[in-house]
């Protein structure tokens, strides 16, 4: 499945999310990514597609099964490679890594990201 950066932040943090609680709002999670609404709409439309999410009427949506599944492959690979940029002597925060790791993903083979990872199709 391609996913670009822009893809992991919002499903990794819609995967923080849903580990707190069941349903989101649209709002909630623009609110947390300082972005808009719509921006949040558009990727959730994106998500609808790819079967990574459900979303009731009136903006109520949750991880599907398979949506949750495969947020937890990229959170462990995302977390990965933030771990390898903290390591090599960046001054960088967590959060920081985190965002370049987000970006950089996608751009890596998927060898580099995990070794022990499975494709996800």
């Amino acid at each position: 499945m391609e996913l670009t950066g822009t893809h992991l932040r919002y499903l990794l943090h819609m995967y923080e999310m849903s580990q707190r609680e069941d349903e989101m709002r649209l709002t909630e999670i623009a609110k947390a990514l300082h972005v808009k609404k719509a921006s949040v709409a558009r990727i959730v439309s994106v998500f609808r597609e790819k079967q990574l999410v459900d979303q009731q009427r009136y903006g109520k949506l949750h991880l599907t099964a398979y949506g949750n599944e495969v947020a937890a492959l990229y959170a462990g690979r995302v977390y990965h490679v933030a771990d390898c940029l903290m390591q090599t002597g960046l001054f960088v925060t967590r959060q920081q890594a985190t965002d370049a790791a987000c970006i950089l993903l996608p751009e890596l083979p998927e060898s580099c990201a995990d070794a022990g990872a499975v494709a996800v199709i």
